[in-house]
């Protein structure tokens, strides 16, 4: 039987960048495209549901708070397993992945039995010229990947803020959803809470595209507050 599958996409002021998104030819396959309107002051939801109308493959759900990355991409998993769908895939909506990754997340879950596969960057500092990316940005990515190592007690996982996350909806059914950050250490958080469940993981090289968009999150301001997230699930786990 084939597998149905999913993308969820969490939309926060990409307006300018949504199409080229969902006109990737590597979305042409995904059988259903969950769009999530975090309460976006760019109204891209209203946005899409204009230019989408009629179209069935398209589903467009509206938060009416802004939850963040998490919230509404958790938003999207509920829909998918409420909709039976077999794969969940989430992605960014600026444009910025290379999609390619999505029939090897496919293909690693049907064929492997992988419960979770996720990209990475390689964040090495002979590659850092190659990611073409914000200083401020890679250190922090450096960063966060060795604390989530030391809060997870997987040492092999890499670059757990990379924007593409895919599950086997067996697995992500075990997974306590309501209680998964729903800020910007929702990536971190998902994955720590995977391997507490002793999931499958696979891991997929996949180059990211920094064009002219801004990140909302701040990498000074923000590392105290991973620092304490990453303290309480060290804690935890000892």
């Amino acid at each position: 039987m084939k597998k149905k599958t999913c993308v969820i996409i969490p939309c926060y002021n990409v307006k300018n960048k949504i199409l080229s998104v969902l006109t990737n030819k590597n979305l042409s396959k995904i059988d259903k495209i969950i769009i999530v309107d975090d309460c976006c002051p760019e109204k891209t939801g209203i946005f899409l549901r204009n230019k989408l109308k009629l179209l069935t493959k398209y589903k467009i759900i509206f938060n009416r708070t802004n939850q963040g990355v998490g919230g509404a991409t958790i938003a999207g998993f509920k829909y998918a397993l409420k909709n039976k769908f077999d794969i969940v895939i989430k992605v960014d909506g600026d444009d910025q992945h290379d999609l390619s990754i999505l029939k090897h997340i496919i293909k690693k879950i049907i064929k492997s039995d992988f419960d979770f596969c996720k990209g990475y960057r390689d964040l090495s500092f002979k590659n850092f010229k190659k990611l073409n990316m914000p200083l401020l940005r890679f250190l922090g990515a450096r960063s966060l990947t060795f604390l989530t190592k030391i809060s997870s007690g997987n040492w092999k996982i890499k670059d757990p803020c990379h924007g593409v996350l895919g599950f086997d909806a067996v697995f992500l059914k075990k997974l306590k959803l309501n209680k998964i950050k729903k800020n910007y250490f929702f990536e971190q958080d998902i994955i720590i809470n995977s391997i507490k469940l002793n999931a499958k993981v696979s891991q997929i090289k996949n180059s990211i595209h920094y064009g002219d968009e801004t990140s909302r999150l701040n990498p000074i301001l923000s590392i105290l507050p991973f620092l304490y997230y990453h303290f309480l699930e060290f804690i935890k786990k000892n």
